[in-house]
């Protein structure tokens, strides 16, 4: 399988630098990318689904020891739209070939770095749509896990009326489709079939988009490559640019579109997939820094701007996905990804802020985590874990402490935080809400008779008044 590669040639190859106009067009936040996937991009651990060859190959064997196909009456087993025009030639049907097919491992795929980077581009207003040719779930698991609800799923011309503004459709169906004759397999569906239906209308509005990005393609596939060469044809192409993602030195899209050698990124789905993201996440990087410096200048906060480089840089390390989550648990949201805004930006900075100043003050290093706990480090030992949340500005105390509560009991034992840090809480905090100052900070255990343990709770503006009561809790 070509798409399969060793660790260190991957790495080599997602080292390179991808097109500017591509890296301006993700941090513009504006949908104007598209992407077109294909199996290549399901080999990746964890999806780990395979090419059409390989099931191609194994089906047609089964068929033909089941006596559904005569050994000679494909001429090509290895190609699957051959074998499903043999079986429907044969059988009247291709549900012989369908019932074949690994279909519980489609539905029940994994997604992939690349995949859940794609749900995030999508949440983050970078991509316009997601074109897949795949029959498995591995994009739609990665959307749910990302709570992606803003994010049309189109599985068919019938949910044409539902396209919105962000999209992933499943051209060929998906293995939610029942009715196996819709499946989109056999040559002439692939070839004839899509011309003047949904399947055109769908691909030509898509690749109409100022950058698309095809990945994972091994062969071409006539609605794209006619709908692609027709849009070209008609707009500016100094404005239109198509990629073709493959690791390999040549591809067969990018002959079939007549592509320059440069539209070639040779690279691997997830490798490219993060290096999109990580020039995004650069970006988000450099806005929250330009936020906490207001912040600074607004409170006359001087002798904190220094420091919000660094800890910027080193939140942002995490990554996209991970970076979506921590939003979520700091904002104390519902949904398991936030995406980035102007509003939400300005409370993670307070509360950065605040993190900076417990660094300086207990003198150990802040590590970052997706969970939104944030571990104090010392000679690399975690002597102290936080969990900053905002109360956005409209929360009262004692909502704030029930919802901190409810939230870090979700979280397993073994990774409480101690404190949870706070800002953004209106009003004052009276003592019926106040946590017990007598909690001794360390590694705590739930008690089975008083239920879990309290975290003790710290504003940002509490440890600005008084530096000194931070080094009693993390000594």
């Amino acid at each position: 399988m070509r798409y399969l590669m060793d660790g260190a040639r991957l790495a080599a190859l997602g080292a390179m630098t991808l097109p500017s106009d591509l890296l301006h067009a993700v941090v513009e936040r504006r949908r104007l990318v598209a992407l077109v996937v294909g199996a290549g991009c399901s080999l990746e651990s964890p999806t780990n689904l395979q090419l059409a060859r390989t099931y191609a190959e194994e089906a047609h064997r089964r068929l033909v020891e089941d006596g559904e196909l005569g050994s000679d009456d494909c001429p090509d087993p290895s190609d699957l739209s051959a074998v499903a025009s043999a079986v429907v030639a044969k059988c009247g049907s291709q549900r012989p070939l369908v019932i074949r097919l690994p279909r519980s491992d489609f539905r029940m795929a994994q997604p992939n770095s690349g995949y859940l980077v794609t749900a995030a581009l999508l949440r983050e207003s970078v991509l316009a749509a997601v074109i897949t040719l795949n029959f498995d779930l591995a994009l739609t698991t990665a959307l749910v896990m990302l709570g992606a609800t803003d994010v049309d799923i189109i599985t068919g011309p019938l949910a044409m009326d539902i396209l919105g503004e962000a999209a992933v459709i499943y051209l060929h169906r998906s293995v939610e489709e029942n009715d196996l004759e819709r499946w989109i397999l056999t040559t002439v569906a692939l070839e004839r079939d899509w011309q003047d239906g949904w399947e055109e209308v769908i691909a030509r509005r898509v690749t109409a988009c100022p950058i698309v990005v095809f990945a994972g393609l091994g062969s071409p596939a006539a609605v794209l490559t006619e709908s692609v060469t027709r849009v070209r044809q008609a707009l500016d192409p100094t404005r239109h640019h198509v990629y073709v993602i493959d690791p390999a030195p040549t591809t067969q899209f990018q002959a079939a579109l007549n592509l320059p050698k440069d539209a070639h990124l040779q690279t691997g789905w997830c490798a490219f997939m993060l290096e999109l993201a990580e020039r995004l996440v650069g970006e988000f990087s450099a806005e929250l820094v330009s936020s906490a410096h207001h912040l600074c200048d607004e409170n006359h906060w001087d002798d904190e701007v220094d420091y919000v480089s660094d800890l910027s840089k080193r939140l942002h390390s995490i990554g996209l996905v991970a970076l979506g989550r921590l939003r979520s648990a700091w904002l104390m949201s519902d949904e398991p990804y936030l995406s980035e805004n102007e509003a939400r930006r300005r409370l993670i900075a307070d509360l950065l802020l605040g993190v900076g100043l417990i660094e300086r003050y207990v003198l150990h290093t802040a590590r970052f985590r997706g969970n939104g706990i944030v571990e104090l480090i010392d000679s690399g030992s975690v002597i102290g874990s936080i969990l900053p949340m905002s109360g956005s500005g409209t929360l009262r105390w004692a909502g704030l402490e029930a919802r901190a509560v409810e939230f870090v009991g979700r979280i397993d034992s073994t990774l409480r935080p101690e404190v949870v840090l706070t800002s953004g809480v209106t009003g004052y905090r009276s003592a019926e809400t106040a946590a017990p100052e007598d909690i001794i900070v360390g590694t705590t255990r739930d008690d089975i008779i008083d239920g879990m343990q309290r975290p003790r709770f710290v504003s940002v503006d509490d440890i600005r008044a008084d530096p000194g009561a931070m080094t009693q809790v993390f000594r």
